[in-house]
């Protein structure tokens, strides 16, 4: 029985202590498959109310905070040795959003994310629609605790 090496690994964070989990078992299974990389961020648009979502300034800086996130992971991911990391933002509902729009985008045939997300910090949420992505991902779905 052979087992599939994953090609294509998409890790899915927020700032969250189980994304940082998460992301570290990415790049070492990245690494060790000799596969690409790609860190996607979903800032959850709904979470702004109606005035801020009309301000443009919150928006901007709420948009900036996402790139931040994805920005920084990135950067460790390279100080890790990988090349070619990819870098997949958005806005809407986390889970949806990445089964529906990043993964197939990305081309990912596997996908890791943490299993909780600290959601008093925000709108990064990705852990707290772990199960939505393990249930609904057209790939394998790993969930870091």
């Amino acid at each position: 029985m052979s087992v599939k090496r994953f090609e294509r690994i998409l890790v899915a964070v927020d700032d969250s202590d189980d994304s940082e989990k998460a992301f570290e078992y990415a790049v070492m299974y990245a690494k060790q498959a000799n596969g690409i990389l790609g860190i996607a961020t979903v800032m959850e648009i709904n979470r702004l109310n109606v005035y801020q979502v009309l301000d443009v300034d919150v928006l901007t800086t709420e948009r900036e905070k996402a790139a931040r996130i994805a920005e920084t992971y990135r950067q460790r991911a390279e100080m890790n040795g990988l090349t070619g990391v990819e870098v997949l933002l958005d806005e809407g509902e986390p889970g949806p959003v990445i089964v529906d729009d990043i993964l197939p985008r990305f081309k990912g045939d596997f996908l890791v994310c943490g299993s909780k997300s600290n959601e008093k910090k925000g709108l990064f949420t990705i852990g707290s629609q772990a199960a939505y992505m393990a249930k609904n991902a057209p790939c394998s779905v790993m969930v870091v605790r």
